[in-house]
């Protein structure tokens, strides 16, 4: 697999990057310009107006190598906007941690997706197919909205426009509560390792009573990320 290009459709219009409101340890993916090698994850941490933009190996990893004035393209998705813009590197640094410093980017383009915020977490989950269920899969929900979510499983479940039944449990208030729902996989990505893959999937039918905890649950997760 080749680094993704860049897209180039009319959808992605240019926007000021605070407009992304990206969060810290957003996965963003940052591939070297005529390198033909997978793309690497990093987690963003920081902006620097104007002049930089601070990324972080995720938890685990190794600093890639990235030389000095190397150009780079840069994909991710916010929970609202798919974006993407190309810069340089411009220095890895070890303190006050490891991480890697881009220029500000010239100009960034995005598309405004959904408008209604993901938050990141990280909650176990079954994923059955449907029609027919089957056995459940295990997985992972890694951000989470009242409209969907984006999970990752560890073997292939289903294909792009398949429905699916998600079941996960939330803490509202100090009780855990059970989020069963129909879903649709409106995104679909492999990932580097074997038969991993992530999917973004729409939420159809979200029962009222789980409706209702649900968004307590995001509600209090996004104000704690904001305290």
């Amino acid at each position: 697999r080749g680094t993704p290009p860049m897209p180039a459709d009319a959808s992605h219009l240019p926007l000021p990057f605070r407009q992304l409101k990206l969060r810290p340890k957003t996965l963003l993916q940052v591939g070297r310009e005529g390198d033909p090698a997978t793309p690497s994850e990093w987690q963003f941490c920081a902006a620097i107006e104007g002049k930089g933009l601070m990324l972080a190996p995720l938890p685990g990893a190794r600093m890639p190598a990235l030389p000095t004035g190397a150009g780079l393209q840069v994909q991710g998705f916010t929970g609202q906007y798919d974006f993407h813009f190309q810069t340089t590197a411009l220095g890895t640094f070890e303190v006050p941690f490891a991480y890697t410093l881009l220029a500000w980017p010239g100009e960034v383009r995005g598309r405004l997706v959904r408008q209604a915020l993901r938050v990141r977490t990280l909650l176990p989950a079954q994923l059955s197919a449907l029609p027919g269920g089957g056995e459940p899969r295990a997985a992972a929900v890694l951000d989470l909205s009242l409209t969907g979510a984006l999970v990752e499983t560890p073997t292939p479940v289903g294909a792009l426009g398949e429905s699916l039944r998600i079941s996960f449990v939330v803490e509202v208030e100090g009780e855990p509560s059970q989020i069963t729902t129909e879903a649709r996989i409106c995104h679909h990505r492999a990932m580097e390792g074997p038969s991993r893959e992530r999917l973004g999937l729409s939420f159809r039918a979200l029962p009222r009573q789980e409706r209702l905890a649900l968004a307590a649950y995001l509600h209090g997760l996004a104000a704690s990320l904001d305290a």
